[in-house]
């Protein structure tokens, strides 16, 4: 079982995200992670989405119990990655961008200014 945890690297970052950095009690193995970031092009937010799921998925299957003073919530831990899946998933396709676009259809501000100024428009009343 291979965990590693590395702020420097993408793996670490999805860790870090989803959280999943606890050395003694992790939920994914390094492959795992790795699998995640080849499917969403290295994107760390989309990687850690998938893998999130992937986790709510996992845990919802798995039981919840207590016998002999022992309490198992693993639907607890279901909806937590449920959760944090949709909160970093609105991060991811919440925040507004703007790009500079390159007019292409030859509609220039300068052809306004000065082609079309001299004209005079008669409106007939």
């Amino acid at each position: 079982m291979a965990f590693t945890y590395d702020l420097t690297t993408n793996i670490g970052k999805v860790r870090l995200l989803i959280p999943d950095n606890d050395e003694d009690a992790y939920d994914l193995e390094d492959d795992e992670i790795t699998y995640f970031l080849d499917q969403c092009g290295a994107s760390v937010a989309a990687a850690a989405v998938r893998a999130c799921k992937w986790l709510a998925r996992k845990y919802s299957k798995k039981a919840t119990f207590s016998a002999d003073g022992l309490s198992v919530q693993l639907g607890e831990r279901a909806q937590m990655f449920a959760a944090r899946a949709k909160e970093l998933e609105a991060e991811l396709l919440g925040g507004i961008a703007s790009v500079e676009l390159d007019r292409q259809d030859a509609y220039h501000d300068e052809a306004t200014q000065t082609d079309y100024e001299s004209r005079i428009v008669y409106i007939k009343v």
